[in-house]
């Protein structure tokens, strides 16, 4: 079933990494350049998850979170903040919003985040824990080796006689020290 997504975020850039985001996710994502848009678009018809820039002309993310949650408090609401723009936590708090994310932010991240949200707006429960450990339980006579710890195997020295016996060295003549050496041919007197 598809999912869709409003995204209200003044910047061009941001709306079109979110879009090829979700491109392949089975998601669409109806971008808006403000907030007052992004509330319009809201009342047209209720989406699955509203990703916000706090920072964007009109209303901004913190009242889209508010308008959002008095509206339809199930609707999750992730908002984002650039890395230089003030975030207020208070504001986040009282602004009924799930979660926040820094821009730039990695895809992949987003992509999980995003999951993760609509997944809990839908119902979506994990497995009891009992249920999850018969999935991984393995035959008492047949040992699992996929559940053992790799343990890395140390790297051993090779003996120096063979690192030697591989490594020829041309044999370099021994150069005297100037100041200790003897004079050659015989002694010389002063006058």
């Amino acid at each position: 079933m598809s999912k869709t997504i409003l995204l209200a975020d003044d910047s061009v850039t941001i709306q079109k990494v979110i879009e090829l985001t979700f491109m392949d996710q089975d998601c669409r994502v109806t971008s808006v350049s403000n907030g007052d848009e992004a509330l319009t678009r809201f009342r047209e018809s209720t989406p699955d998850l509203v990703i916000a820039d706090i920072h964007m002309p009109g209303a901004d993310g913190y009242e889209v979170a508010r308008a959002v949650k008095a509206a339809d408090a199930g609707v999750p609401v992730l908002l984002l903040v650039g890395t230089f723009e003030p975030f207020d936590p208070q504001e986040f708090e009282s602004c009924g919003a799930e979660a926040y994310m820094k821009k730039p932010f990695d895809s992949q991240d987003l992509l999980v985040q995003a999951r993760e949200l609509m997944d809990r707006a839908g119902g979506a429960e994990e497995a009891p824990e009992e249920e999850m450990v018969a999935e991984v339980e393995v035959e008492p006579d047949a040992p699992d080796e996929t559940l053992e710890t790799p343990q890395a195997t140390p790297e051993v020295a090779a003996p120096v006689e063979a690192v030697e016996a591989e490594t020829e060295v041309e044999a370099q003549p021994e150069v005297e020290d100037p100041t200790t050496a003897e004079p050659e041919g015989p002694p010389t007197e002063a006058f």
